[in-house]
Formats: structure tokens, sequence, C-alpha cells
């Protein structure tokens, strides 16, 4: 009779692996004393109980996907190309789905494409709209914010939030578009999340990020009727959101990277697969310096950890210098640091991040960390420089990287 549950067992764990890839081991260990006679038996049975979705999904919710955004085909130089290089090398890291911020292109020709170069994909695609859909006719504007939905994955809780809206432009919204949390998606997220257990991580991905650490960027004015990189009435969202336990917000649209945390949301805004819109091709760094890239995201055991990943291998993954010539400025540019990223300087000590509300930041992103002119004096005859770079999560990483304007 054991040796029959053993069998039970081992076939029906084997279809639910791709959950977990340590479950087949880590689910064999039964408490001391435990009769077979119980492995299965009732709703009180170790088996029941291990292959019930439910627990399951809140007990062993781990998976990797990856998030990219705005990648602006059939733009300048190299897009194809480019496109290609960056399916390759999420691939590389063996995502179980991808999830497109949005942004494919201002054609309906980049539409065709943009499908036509994911259909044969091993993993699946998730879409969200962007601002330039709209545009390149894949998102008529009639029927813009229609396109809300939800799905659960490996225990996880998947949101794709459709805040893009059409809107005539004026001399004061020179746009054809908006970014809203208007009543009805509203009412639909809080009923879609009602049902959910707080323990599931949830993921909400929409195009423009629902808050930002940067709010003068782009010329953005607090309290504007129609802001340029944040979601009108996102604290509605945010609210929704903040009873569960772990809940990451995923978003493009500003080209650059900005994350940081509202009471424990994670706030991820990733910079572009098409970075200055291919302007230079593969070379074609986004609008604050960091190479074209992609996020991956890892859930384990509920907690969510994300990266920033260059475009190509050999490019600075982490940091690198941004001179600002003109104002004879000098910044350690850490891709993806948030406000609590440490960054340390060989002979120099600790550099601190920029106050975005000061008069000489706003218009400068919020992952620079600023050398003054005393610093530079002690670094000047070096051709390289040791940092050190302290994430939130704990992660440490030792660089050295080249200091090409001074030599």
């Amino acid at each position: 009779m054991y040796e029959q549950y053993v069998k039970v067992w081992t076939s029906r764990l084997s279809v639910l692996c791709d959950i977990c890839q340590d479950i087949r081991k880590s689910y064999l260990v039964l408490d001391v004393g435990y009769h077979p006679d119980n492995f299965t038996g009732g709703s009180d049975g170790l088996l029941d109980q291990w292959l019930s979705f439910d627990y399951l999904s809140i007990k062993r919710n781990c998976m990797r996907f990856v998030f990219f955004t705005d990648i602006h085909l059939l733009e300048n130089k190299d897009s194809i190309i480019g496109f290609e290089k960056c399916l390759d090398r999420m691939l590389a890291f063996d995502p179980q789905l991808l999830i497109n911020g949005g942004d494919l292109g201002v054609t309906t020709e980049a539409v065709n494409t943009y499908y036509a170069m994911i259909k044969e994909l091993p993993v699946p695609v998730y879409q969200v709209n962007g601002n330039h859909e709209i545009c390149n006719g894949s998102l008529i504007p009639e029927e813009a914010g229609q396109f809300s939905y939800s799905f659960d994955d490996h225990g996880i809780h998947f949101v794709i939030f459709d805040t893009v809206r059409y809107f005539e432009p004026t001399d004061e919204h020179p746009h054809n578009w908006y970014f809203v949390a208007d009543q009805q998606n509203l009412e639909w997220l809080a009923a879609d999340l009602a049902g959910i257990p707080k323990q599931m991580p949830v993921i909400l991905a929409s195009h423009c990020a629902l808050s930002t650490s940067a709010p003068f960027r782009f010329g953005q004015k607090i309290g504007m009727e129609f802001p340029v990189n944040e979601v009108t009435d996102a604290d509605k969202v945010l609210d929704l959101l903040k009873s569960f336990e772990n809940v990451a917000t995923l978003h493009g649209h500003d080209h650059e990277n900005c994350r940081h945390s509202v009471e424990g949301i994670q706030i991820l805004t990733t910079a572009a697969v098409a970075g200055g819109w291919w302007r230079n091709g593969l070379d074609s760094p986004n609008v604050s310096g960091e190479p074209q890239g992609f996020r991956v995201i890892d859930i384990d055991s509920g907690q969510i950890r994300s990266r920033y990943v260059a475009l190509q291998e050999s490019q600075p993954q982490l940091a690198s210098w941004y001179v600002e010539t003109a104002a004879d400025r000098y910044f350690i540019n850490v891709f993806d640091a948030s406000p609590e990223t440490q960054v340390y300087v060989d002979d120099i000590g600790k550099l601190q991040p920029l106050d975005p509300f000061s008069n000489s930041a706003k218009s400068l992103s919020p992952h620079f960390y600023e050398f003054s002119a005393k610093n530079i004096e002690k670094i000047a005859s070096k051709k390289t420089l040791g940092l050190t770079i302290i994430f939130n999560s704990g992660q440490t990483n030792r660089l050295e990287i080249d200091c090409p304007f001074f030599s």
C-alpha cells in the first residue's frame, strides 16, 4: 500500500516540478512517527495538502521571468539585429515567461515585425499597451483602457494594468496620450485582488510608472493634471496593493531605470531595449546613460528580487561614469540603484545619492552619485577606480571602472 502511494506521489509530483525545481527533494521529508496510512487519506493527508494548488502556490512560489520594454522597432539603426540579440540574451536566463512593457514602435509595420519575431519563442510573452500603441494603430483610441487582465503562474498573481488613454493634443499637453487609473479599472482591480491570499506575490505591470523618485524629471511638476512620467490617480492603485506581503510593479516609458519603494511595494521602472531610440544601433544608451537592456526578476518563496541586465555582455553591467562636461560635474552612474543603494569609492569613502528636490539635481537621474571637486582632485591621476556597491537587498558588488577623462 505504501509503495502504491509513493508511485502516485512520484507521478503527480513530476507534473508539478515546473513550479519549483527543488520541490522533488524538499517534500520527501516526513514528520517523525507519521504513519503511511495518513499519507494521502482525507483532508488532513500529507499528499493532498502538499499537492493542493493553494498550498503550493503560497508555500513554493518561485520562478524567474523577464520584463523588457520600449523596443521601438524599425526606428533609426539596427533595431532588428538589436531585438534579435535581446531575445537571445533574455532566453539565456531560462525564464518561465516574458512581459513586454509596451511601445513596440510607431508604425503598423513595426507591430507586425514584432509579432513575427516572437512567434516561435519557447515561452509565453504577455503584452502591456504603451502610448505608442495608439500611434502604431494596434490600440484603437476609443478602446484604450479596456485591456486590463490577470493570470496566475507558479503561484504568483500577475496583473497587466492598462493605463494609457487617447487625448486630443493641446498647447499645454501636446501629446495624443496620457496615463490614468480610472474608476472602471480601479473597480476591476479591486475585484481581481479580492480573492488573492495576502501571502501570494503580486506583480503588476503598466507602461507608465505608478510612482517615481524623480518627480521633476522630463519637465514634470508635482500636481500637474497630466503627468509625463506618472499615472494619474496611481495612489489608488497602490492603496489596493499595500495589503499584500510581496508586491512589485513593473514599468517602462521613461527610457531609464528608476527604482524605489512605496510602503513596501517595489516600484521598478526599467530602461529601454531601444535605449536612445536606436540612434546609434546597439550602442544607444538610455537617457541617463544606462546601456540598453532588460530586467530579470526572481521570486523565491515569495521574495521578489530583480536586476537590470545590459543587452550586450561586453557592456558595463552595474555602473559607469556619467559626465556633464558643460557643468564640470562628475558622477558614478549606478544603473539600477535605489535611494537605499550605497556606493563607496576607494580612497574617498561613501558617495551620497542626489537629492531629487534640490535645484541642482531636478533634471538628473536619481541613480547618480556625485563627486565633489575635492574628490576629483584625489583621483585625478588614477586610470581606474575601485567601487563597492551595496544594494538594499544586501547584494554587494566589487568592481573597477576606467577613468578615461583623467588620462
